[in-house]
């Protein structure tokens, strides 16, 4: 199966955006097809490497929950459901949940996700958190973070990663380059533009419905949290961008779906784990800025052994 999705990814790839324009409606990506992918600097396996000292730098200064942690537990098993269904090329995928307040999620290249606890607790079901993953998975799977990189002409991912934990949970990208830190001191790596927002939507909602999710949690959880937040004032909402008609194109991919009897929209295990973030405090940007959670032994210090490489 798993040699099956990577020649679909490959039919994909060779796809041009020209012919993807002419006989795709309003953009809209079909079954087993995704966009040109960028001319990429990094091997997969210099990604995976330089995507694994980004991890680390995230360990040692933002609060990540033990991978031990029932919710840190639930995240990496959907995670892996998810991944089982994503083309292209085999990252060595790994899930892990950050004990922030701010409704936020990102990818690291090389296949590492991380999902704040505030994000749990939003998602009213699991197949709108399964959304929020699906779409940072799609990230990993088209490359954007090296095909931004790759566009700079940065000679290493490397160059400014200190920063990396303030864009994600400080209030993002904005406050940090308002510090003087900047988008051009390695941080822009991880902005997406509205091409590469439309285009993780979209696999992300394949990866969905082939993992047997109801596709329509993804519009469910940006409507979701837009109504309880506001446009903008949720930093997931900041931090990715709208391209413009998000909900219209989304649903309009949703559509072309075949239908089917069945679809999982949520599942006790959610429920249960659902209650378990909701009745926590997670850290604000104030308490995550004075390190005091590193005297905890609630977190983790480093990456689990061997999760750069899959293991």
């Amino acid at each position: 199966m798993r040699a099956n999705k990577q020649v679909q990814f490959w039919r994909g790839v060779v796809l041009t955006a020209a012919l993807l324009t002419a006989v795709l409606p309003s953009g809209m990506l079909r079954a087993q097809e995704m966009p040109q992918t960028c001319k990429n600097a990094y091997t997969e396996q210099k990604e995976i490497t330089e995507g694994a000292k980004v991890s680390a730098e995230v360990y040692k200064q933002m609060p990540v929950l033990k991978d031990s942690d029932p919710v840190a537990v639930y995240v990496r098993q959907l995670g892996q459901k998810l991944v089982a269904n994503a083309p292209g090329y085999p990252w060595p995928y790994s899930f892990h949940v950050v004990d922030s307040d701010e409704i936020n999620a990102f990818a690291l290249p090389g296949g590492s996700v991380f999902v704040n606890l505030a994000t749990v607790s939003a998602a009213e079901s699991e197949a709108q958190l399964a959304g929020v993953m699906a779409h940072e998975t799609s990230h990993v799977v088209l490359r954007h973070s090296t095909c931004n990189l790759t566009k700079q002409r940065k000679r290493s991912i490397w160059y400014g990663l200190g920063q990396v934990a303030a864009a994600a949970t400080l209030g993002g990208y904005g406050d940090v380059a308002a510090q003087g830190i900047g988008y051009a001191q390695g941080l822009s790596f991880l902005h997406m533009s509205r091409e590469s927002e439309q285009q993780a939507d979209l696999l992300g909602l394949q990866i969905m419905y082939d993992s047997g999710y109801d596709p329509r949690g993804m519009p469910q959880f940006f409507e979701t949290i837009q109504a309880k937040y506001g446009q903008g004032s949720a930093q997931f909402l900041s931090d990715h961008p709208n391209p413009g008609n998000r909900i219209q194109y989304v649903n309009a991919r949703i559509a072309q779906f075949p239908q089917r009897e069945r679809s999982v929209t949520t599942t006790p295990e959610f429920r249960r784990v659902h209650a378990i973030a909701a009745g926590r405090a997670p850290l604000t940007a104030a308490q995550t800025k004075s390190g005091a959670w590193r005297n905890s032994s609630s977190y983790q210090t480093a990456p689990p052994a061997g999760a750069e490489s899959g293991n």
